[in-house]
């Protein structure tokens, strides 16, 4: 199923266009502080970028793989990206997110993610989410809490390319 354009109160999800690898670069992957906990890490290569946008439309028709650009219904801007795709290593759907600096405690990605939980239970039929996070971002984790996910168990996670490994935790979402 193509990635569809799906909106919120305040928020579009859309599929990423080649047009946003500038705004991608410059509100998160040129940030160490975004891709402080991230399993990717930042860079100041805006070629990377621009490979990482091409790599997202590829997949805009998979039936494993759904990312999102977020932008603010009023200015338009980009403020993040929120994903849910199928985790390999689980065998399951994750949801994963991150936002620029500038949307950061405002309630976006609650907001944006509760769309993309609704668009995987209403048209992918999907009964169970996962989420992980590190424990050093408790920010995450209330997110992924306020959405309903459950705690399940503490584990390794991996920062940055695996670069950092720190202690992280592991959440379902039963839908």
């Amino acid at each position: 199923m193509k990635t569809p354009v799906l909106e919120t109160g305040r928020l579009v999800l859309r599929p990423f266009c080649m047009e946003d690898a500038q705004d991608v670069f410059e509100c998160w992957e040129c940030d160490p502080d975004v891709a402080k906990y991230m399993f990717w890490e930042s860079h100041n290569d805006i070629n990377k970028t621009i490979d990482w946008v091409k790599k997202e439309i590829s997949k805009i028709d998979a039936d494993d793989w759904y990312r999102w650009a977020i932008l603010s219904k009023e200015t338009r801007d980009l403020l993040g990206t929120g994903v849910i795709y199928v985790e390999e290593e689980y065998g399951k759907f994750e949801i994963a997110y991150n936002f620029g600096k500038k949307a950061w405690g405002l309630g976006y990605t609650k907001e944006a993610m509760e769309e993309v939980i609704k668009f995987a239970k209403e048209e992918l039929g999907i009964k169970e989410i996962m989420g992980r996070c590190a424990k050093e971002n408790p920010a995450s984790g209330n997110v992924l809490e306020k959405l309903g996910f459950i705690y399940i168990k503490d584990i390794p996670y991996e920062c940055n390319r695996g670069k950092n490994i720190c202690e992280g935790k592991e959440y379902i979402l039963k839908l």
